[in-house]
């Protein structure tokens, strides 16, 4: 999900920039509609988000943020994947992020789309090694 994806990177841009109490708010906020164990779960995982963030030294900056996306993206996707009917809110509060972050924060985004069944592997700032063996796909 394109929504999940763009959420988790722009979360993690959001980090000291006049976004992120918008951002913090409404990621907890999203979580907290699967209840309140989850908010406050959402609550630490942004305040820890962004005390490493802010701890890391400024040249492994981007490489934290990159990691924490990935993070906050799988998060995304486990909230949606067990509560299907919040993915249209999470791709709202996702896009109203995005348009938030000032655009020194938003030119490493990064949103990757897969339509009408294809695989697609990703690896930004990283490698990835894939073996695909044409007729099998993977099991979901």
């Amino acid at each position: 999900m394109s929504a999940v994806a763009a959420g988790g990177s722009a979360l993690a841009g959001a980090v000291a920039t006049d976004a992120w109490q918008s951002a913090r708010t409404g990621v907890t906020g999203l979580f907290g509609r699967a209840g309140q164990r989850r908010a406050d779960l959402a609550e630490v995982w942004t305040d820890q988000t962004a005390a490493e963030i802010a701890a890391a030294p400024a040249e492994q900056q981007v490489e934290v943020r990159q990691r924490l996306a990935r993070v906050w993206q799988q998060r995304l996707a486990d909230l949606v994947e067990e509560h299907p009917e919040l993915g249209e809110e999470v791709r709202v509060w996702a896009a109203d992020l995005r348009q938030r972050l000032p655009a020194s924060e938003s030119k490493w985004v990064n949103t990757f789309i897969a339509t009408d069944n294809a695989t697609q592997y990703n690896a930004p700032g990283g490698s990835i090694t894939v073996t695909n063996h044409p007729g099998e796909r993977p099991a979901s």
